[in-house]
């Protein structure tokens, strides 16, 4: 077993050499500013051979709203080892580290972006955000009537709209879904990481906006970053600012964090290239936090069930669940989930379903997992089935 040290920011350049060689990455001026900012809003993880780092892992506390409920989530980034010092078992060191300061700290969820998706998944991970990507010619983008004409659009630098765009943002019912709470740190982030990144801006009262896309060119095409809209109006303005670039831009790209995907708003929707794309994984860190939290959408019978967390064995074992007018009442009953249970799934499955990706009674039907068809539509009816979205990376 491998010794795992909290890092602080003395330990910043040897970390940040790591990264570079890790991820073959070039060392520059704007690179270092980025990762310094990151690196001091995060807690970094290390072990050490021979008195050097070989291995590290980044864990960045943020806040997220899943349905009007703010939980706690740490962003798993920069898991890395030099190669020589790979396949020694550093990466389960650190993360069960990771996750036991996290349960001590009150974090209910992790996320983080997968160079694997089966390699995460041994660590109890699992895909629940997906994007849709969307792909037009300039020649068959549409023209865009407003309704009426009212307000100002502006455009500006990511760094100068954020004071405009924030509330925004966080009011929109699609940060609402699973989506990051952005604290002041993280949009001065994400503007040391896109320079490039520039913003219209649709003023309906010539004051406070009530839309936003973030964009930015590269070669040929116009690539959409982030779009939110509060009304019709906004969207029509919004649409129009997009389209006037049509003589600019061949081609133009949207990746949206809802994932459905929705061709039909186009006159003729086979002009439009739609793909799903699997983005990032999440996993429950503390079930109990996180299911007495949960936003449930209606009463629960007493439903028994039985979860599997091979990293996180305070989670493992069989749980009793019950929702009624006097709360949430969830208890363990068992550390050994092979016990009888109305339904037996791993924390992989139960994070899909709590947060919305998939649906109880689809699990049961691909094997998944198992149980009793009414237990799974007792519980099942009880959840958000509404799409998990996300639109931050780390």
């Amino acid at each position: 077993m491998n010794e795992v040290v909290k890092l602080s920011e003395k330990d910043l350049d040897e970390f940040y050499h790591l990264y570079l060689y890790a991820f073959n990455n070039q060392d520059s001026e704007e690179r270092r500013a980025f990762f310094d900012n990151r690196y001091k809003h995060s807690q970094a993880y290390g072990i050490h051979h021979r008195n050097k780092l070989s291995s590290g892992m980044l864990s960045i506390p943020f806040q997220i709203n899943f349905h009007g409920v703010t939980y706690k989530m740490n962003g798993i980034g920069d898991v890395m080892s030099y190669p020589e010092f790979g396949g020694h078992g550093a990466i389960t060191d650190l993360m069960r580290q990771a996750f036991a300061d996290m349960r001590d700290d009150g974090v209910s969820l992790s996320y983080l972006a997968p160079f694997s998706y089966d390699f995460y998944r041994r660590f109890g991970y699992e895909e629940v955000f997906d994007r849709a990507i969307y792909q037009i010619k300039n020649t068959d983008l549409p023209r865009v009537k407003l309704s009426e004409e009212r307000g100002t659009f502006i455009r500006l630098p990511l760094a100068d709209a954020i004071a405009l765009i924030d509330e925004v943002y966080e009011n929109n019912e699609q940060s609402r879904n699973g989506g990051v709470k952005r604290d002041p740190w993280w949009w001065n982030y994400l503007c040391l990481k896109h320079p490039q990144w520039q913003v219209g801006v649709y003023l309906e009262d010539d004051k406070n906006a009530s839309g936003y896309v973030i964009y930015e060119p590269s070669g040929d095409t116009f690539k959409i970053q982030e779009l939110m809209y509060t009304n019709q109006l906004s969207y029509q303005y919004l649409q129009r600012f997009i389209c006037q670039h049509e003589s600019m831009f061949a081609k133009f790209e949207y990746a949206n964090g809802d994932p459905k995907g929705y061709p039909d708003v186009m006159a003729n929707p086979d002009t439009v290239d739609v793909r799903i794309r699997p983005y990032m994984m999440a996993r429950i860190i503390d079930l109990q936090k996180f299911v007495a939290d949960y936003p449930f959408m209606q009463k629960v019978k007493t439903v028994r069930l039985a979860v599997k967390d091979e990293l996180i064995p305070q989670n493992n074992g069989i749980w009793r669940l019950k929702v009624n007018v006097n709360g949430i009442n969830f208890e363990k009953l068992s550390n050994n989930e092979q016990n009888m249970a109305d339904i037996h799934l791993n924390v992989q499955n139960l994070t899909k379903a709590f947060m919305g990706y998939r649906q109880l009674d689809y699990l049961k039907r691909t094997g998944a997992i198992t149980g009793s068809l009414d237990s799974i539509h007792n519980l099942g009816n009880a959840l958000h089935s509404e799409s998990p979205m996300l639109w931050d990376y780390f």
